[in-house]
């Protein structure tokens, strides 16, 4: 007996250790996207000194998520201030997802349920690849494991108060993290309706007042916008949705490898193998239940089966009826909720049908063709299971390798930690400097190098899109240009001294570092025209310089606006050049204007980034006024306006007006 126990565990430790690999192998190639920086910089602004996060980034349909998994990764950052902590974070969670599944399979269906439930889980892609992504969802499922483990052992093996209690906080944390696992509360409630005798009251009351407890911090911010969230999320259930099969197509793919690597080979064919295996699982559970809805009072193992088999099927169904109608394209994470259930329903079926198969078997009187019965029908089952494990692990090695080796795509983790590295280091080396990180989106919430702000320096780090603007900070800049191509890097390349050294490969870009000393009056060189005096706004931006194209019909007219920053409107005062830029988005608008006034071309764009704006500093920004082919003969004007965003009011010129003339053109 104790070599048997033995053996169990090794053989536990063993699949958890595959499950270990599989999960810390090249943990820090994942991607770094918009959504994982907005969140890592809200827990690491945080974790700086700033104010307690309420709510961390948009979901999907344009509602706020709950603040759990700035706290989360808090306490990550908290630890080692590194956004690979983030990532390990992730990657324990979802480790622990299995654990949880394992321990409570264990306790109410048996080791061997238990043992193929965690193998499955250990090598199923999707579950690995969202083991190492930080993302929001991805944190799903150490707390849907979590609740699931606790309510199949309080419901079918004991009724410990902690257990409920927990289930409830696990519900709270899981909510928040993926809103669209809400319709677990469903499926906890009806589970509670259907085993009411086993509920006890107080900790009933403790669990849900944790979970209410859990939801203060959110709702603290909803009552402060007017819980305009809820309103949206209202309307969004009242648009128009077809019926649709996608829900169960979508929750099928959470046992699949599609979608993850398509160059794979043999893709289709194990996904086929993966659902057929699963449907032949499920429809044995179901069985199994009708057969024994009579006889389960009388038998405490099949009352023991019944009872898990409704809570897991309860599990996996509700959660698909919820999206059958959806007005929104589904992704297979919006029902990640749903796991762990598949896996243990797999595994359940399969034994249960393994089991009533080798009892038939066992009537055959000859022992030779009795063990050979039992043999072909273990066979039968887990040999196409077992290839479909191993190659779902090989599937997991490739997709790892493919983003080591990737040549494209968003930067990830590895880039990103160099990138924060050397940025650190050149501006120690450099006190009197702030960094410019030129990238694709132009604020805080949006660029792609934002990580930048909290995790180097947020007072010496500004962010732009080079295609749109460049800011010139005073006494001296250090740029990093992961662009190449845009109208900053260009404008780089003529004025800044290229630190060739600092060179970042990242994929198939180099990403460059340049030093610009002499800012303003680098910028106000060359060809640049003197705009006039009276060209300064009453939200303290003035219009220093300014440089056209030639004006063609059918082309655009390029216009270069050199900006000085002479108050940046806030509201604060700090008594710092580099106190924070105003409450109010700006953007601006250029302008060619016939003699009447009427606009012939336009172009509008937020430039840089008001929010960014520091008393003393420039800024440079682009703009392309697409002039219609058949501009008639005259004289034109351009003009310039700033107004706010998105109220679309426009900013008073200090000299009187809301529009600066720049120059008039004659066309003949």
């Amino acid at each position: 007996m104790k070599s048997r126990r033995t053996l169990e565990v090794i053989v536990f430790a063993l699949v958890l250790a595959l499950a270990l690999f599989l999960r810390v192998r090249h943990l820090d190639t994942t991607p770094i996207g918009a959504d994982q920086a907005f969140t890592l910089n809200t827990a690491m602004r945080w974790v700086n000194g700033g104010k307690m996060p309420l709510a961390a980034n948009k979901s999907s349909i344009g509602i706020m998520n709950p603040p759990m998994i700035e706290y989360l990764y808090a306490v990550a950052l908290r630890c080692w201030p590194d956004i690979l902590s983030v990532a390990i974070l992730t990657m324990v969670s979802g480790l622990i997802a299995v654990v949880a599944t394992g321990w409570a399979t264990y306790r109410v269906l048996g080791r061997r349920v238990a043992f193929w439930a965690v193998l499955i889980f250990a090598v199923n892609p999707w579950s690995v690849h969202y083991s190492q992504l930080i993302w929001n969802q991805t944190m799903v499922p150490i707390f849907s494991s979590l609740m699931l483990a606790c309510l199949l052992v309080y419901f079918v093996v004991e009724q410990r108060a902690i257990l409920l209690i927990l289930s409830f906080v696990w519900a709270a944390c899981m909510t928040q993290v993926h809103l669209g696992t809400a319709i677990q509360l469903l499926t906890m409630a009806v589970v509670c309706v259907l085993f009411w005798r086993k509920l006890k009251v107080l900790p009933l009351v403790i669990g849900a007042a944790s979970f209410v407890l859990l939801y203060v911090p959110f709702l603290l911010y909803q009552s402060s916008v007017g819980w305009a969230d809820v309103q949206t999320a209202l309307r969004t259930t009242g648009e128009p949705a077809s019926l649709s099969p996608a829900a169960v197509l979508v929750s099928l793919d959470l046992l699949h490898a599609r979608g993850l690597l398509d160059a794979a080979k043999h893709v289709a064919t194990f996904d086929t193998v993966a659902t057929v295996l699963f449907a032949i699982a499920l429809g044995y559970v179901v069985y199994r239940m009708v057969r024994e809805t009579l006889r389960r009072d009388r038998d405490p193992e099949a009352s023991r089966r019944f009872n898990a088999a409704v809570i897991l099927l309860l599990w996996l169904i509700l959660p698909i009826l919820f999206y059958l109608r959806s007005s929104h394209y589904l992704q297979n994470y919006y029902l990640i909720g749903q796991l762990p259930a598949p896996f243990i329903l797999m595994s359940l079926g399969l034994d249960g049908l393994y089991r009533r198969l080798a009892d038939s078997a066992s009537s055959i009187r000859l022992p030779a063709a009795r063990r050979g019965a039992r043999i072909a029908v273990w066979a039968l089952l887990y040999i196409p299971l077992i290839l479909l494990l191993g190659w779902q692990a090989s599937f997991d090695l490739r997709l790892q390798d493919q983003r080591y080796h990737a040549t494209h795509g968003p930067p990830q983790i590895r880039h990103l930690r160099a990138t924060i590295e050397t940025s650190r280091r050149l501006l120690n080396e450099q006190p009197d400097c702030s960094l410019v990180a030129l990238a694709e989106g132009h604020t805080v919430e949006t660029s792609q190098l934002s990580v930048l702000r909290e995790f180097v320096s947020r007072d010496r780090v500004l962010l732009a899109d080079g295609d749109l603007a460049a800011p010139v900070p005073r006494p001296c800049a250090l740029y990093l240009d992961t662009q190449g191509t845009s109208r900053a890097s260009s404008w780089l390349r003529e004025t800044a001294t290229p630190l060739a050294e600092e060179t970042l490969q990242v994929l198939d870009e180099r990403w460059r570092f340049f030093r610009l000393s002499d800012g303003a009056e680098t910028i106000g060189a060359g060809e640049m025209e003197t705009a006039t005096p009276d060209a300064r706004w009453e939200n303290g931006v003035a219009l220093t310089a300014y440089q056209r194209g030639r004006l063609r019909p059918g082309a655009t007219l390029p216009l270069t606006l050199t900006w000085s920053i002479q108050s940046n409107g806030s509201t604060q005062s700090t008594g710092s050049t580099q106190s924070p830029g105003p409450n109010t988005v700006y953007h601006f608008g250029t302008y060619l204007l016939s003699t009447g006034d009427q606009v012939v071309a336009q172009s509008d764009g937020p430039g840089f980034d008001s929010i960014q704006w520091r008393s003393g500093d420039a800024f440079i920004t682009w703009f392309q006024l697409p002039v219609p082919e058949d501009l008639p003969p005259g004289d034109y004007r351009i003009a310039v306006a700033l107004y706010s965003w998105p109220a679309i009011e426009r900013v008073d010129v200090s000299s009187g007006g809301n529009m600066v003339y720049l120059e008039r053109i004659a066309h003949p």
